[in-house]
C-alpha cells in the first residue's frame, strides 16, 4: 500500500480534509455541489509530480480518479465509505481499505481544528484558505464557495503531500462513468496479493 499512498496523496488529501472539515460549521459546503472534473498537479514526498485526473458526481458522492501508474481506476464512494479500484482488463475490481485511501471517513477524530486563512486564486477559481491540524497531521486547504479543493499540502508521520488544481471543468458528468460495470465482481484480495497489485515493496 505504500506506492498507493505515495501515487495518492490528492485523493488522501480530499478524503482527510472533507471529513476534518465536518468539525466545524464552516466553511459553508464541504463537499462539491455541482458536478465537475478537476485535474490535479499531485505531489507526495521527493516522488515527481502526476497529473491525476478527479471527477466529482455530486448527486451519488462519488469520486472517479485515473492516477497514472495503476491497473485501472479508482471508484470511491463516500456515503458508503468504500473505494474500489476497478480492473476492467481483468474483469474485476478490487476492495481497498478505505482507511488507506480516505482516511477519516468513518468519524472526526478528537481535536481536529480549522482556522480560516485568508484566501487564494487557483486555476482562475477563488478559494477561501483554512488551516487544518490535528495531533498527528497538518496542513492547508484552498476550498471553493461551493466546496471545491483547488489546492492542498499537509504533513503526516514526516511526509508531505501536495496537490493544485490545474484544470476546473464544472459540468454535468455521466453517471455510468461512476458505476461498476455490469457484472463485474469485487474481490478482497489478502494484504501481500493487494500490495504486488499496487506496486507496493
Amino acid at each position: 500500500m505504500k506506492r498507493l499512498s505515495r501515487l495518492l496523496p490528492g485523493i488522501l488529501a480530499l478524503g482527510t480534509l472533507w471529513a476534518a472539515a465536518a468539525a466545524r460549521a464552516e466553511p459553508a459546503h464541504l463537499r462539491p455541489v455541482r458536478d465537475v472534473a478537476v485535474t490535479y498537479r499531485v505531489q507526495g514526498g521527493n516522488q515527481a509530480p502526476r497529473m491525476v485526473p478527479v471527477a466529482w458526481l455530486a448527486a451519488a458522492e462519488r469520486i472517479r480518479a485515473e492516477p497514472p501508474g495503476l491497473p485501472g481506476w479508482l471508484l470511491v464512494d463516500l456515503p458508503r465509505n468504500e473505494a474500489l479500484l476497478v480492473i476492467e482488463a481483468q474483469g474485476m475490481a478490487v476492495r481497498l481499505p478505505a482507511g488507506d485511501v480516505l482516511p477519516m471517513l468513518g468519524g472526526i477524530p478528537p481535536g481536529t481544528r480549522m482556522a480560516p486563512a485568508g484566501s487564494g486564486t487557483v486555476a482562475g477559481h477563488r478559494c477561501e484558505i483554512w488551516q487544518v491540524s490535528r495531533q498527528d497531521a497538518a496542513g492547508t486547504v484552498c476550498l471553493t464557495k461551493d466546496g471545491v479543493i483547488l489546492r492542498a499540502e499537509g504533513a503526516r508521520d514526516n511526509r508531505r503531500g501536495r496537490l493544485e488544481a490545474t484544470r476546473v471543468a464544472y459540468g454535468r458528468q455521466d453517471p455510468k462513468q461512476f458505476q461498476l460495470p455490469a457484472g463485474l465482481p469485487v474481490v478482497n484480495l489478502p494484504p501481500a496479493l493487494l500490495s504486488g497489485l499496487l506496486g507496493g515493496r
